[in-house]
């Protein structure tokens, strides 16, 4: 299972016959639902490597939040720290189900980094797929209204965590409308209301906390002047 998870890591490039040299470093952690990994502006040096569940990466201002990002297994967190002179945490990153991780201290991160250069070239490929994806949450905030914002959002996770299923497509994500609020930046009752019209529209339905897409191609056309590529939708950074 270990070698699984790191195969598809930023250590992926790494012999195989060598990662025993790299698994006693890992120490791993286990973090409940709601717990806080690591609190922005903190001082802290570990590097994470998610290995089960997922967390979110937000940040907060004057008690309203903003998510950046949702973590997966085989992503690894607070590597742009670890090779930075400035260790203070760029964002929080809070569980959002169950997460398990490894983690190893910087100067462990910088040693394998210094002997394995694919680890750095992994993590420039890495801090560009989240500066893309940043940009594009960027233009979410800042152009669209609301109903293509949700529109966009809802393919995100399509293209995420979508699962083909007898009445649709069910993405496979338990997700609230609060958190869908934080995502894009905008009032509850606003991801309320539009969600509400996508529904009578026959759009999406929802039962529970998953959401079911009903009319992939219709809710996918309130898109179409957004110019994405569906592959630049995915958020998975290897």
């Amino acid at each position: 299972m270990i070698s699984n998870i790191i195969e598809s890591s930023i250590f992926s490039e790494i012999p195989e016959d060598e990662l025993p040299n790299i698994l006693p470093l890992l120490k791993e952690r286990h973090f409940k639902k709601n717990h806080v990994l690591m609190f922005e502006n903190d001082q802290s040096d570990e590097v994470y490597i998610i290995r089960s569940g997922m967390a979110k990466v937000c940040r907060i201002h004057e008690g309203r939040e903003i998510v950046l990002g949702i973590v997966m297994p085989g992503d690894v967190i607070g590597e742009t720290e670890a090779l930075s002179n400035d260790q203070y945490r760029i964002s929080s990153i809070e569980a959002l189900e169950n997460v398990s991780a490894w983690l190893i201290s910087r100067n462990d991160f910088l040693g394998i980094a210094e002997k394995y250069p694919s680890v750095l070239k992994k993590a420039y490929l890495i801090l560009v797929e989240r500066t893309r994806i940043l940009n594009r949450l960027v233009r979410y905030l800042t152009f669209y209204d609301v109903r293509t914002k949700v529109a966009n959002l809802i393919m995100d996770l399509y293209y995420n965590f979508g699962e083909n299923c007898d009445n649709g497509c069910k993405i496979d994500l338990k997700i609230n409308q609060s958190l869908l609020a934080n995502m894009l930046g905008v009032t509850r009752e606003s991801i309320s209301k539009t969600l509400s019209d996508f529904q009578n529209e026959g759009l999406i339905d929802q039962h529970g906390k998953y959401f079911y897409i009903l009319d992939l191609n219709k809710l996918e056309s309130i898109c179409n002047e957004t110019e994405e590529n569906p592959t630049l939708r995915k958020w998975h950074y290897l």
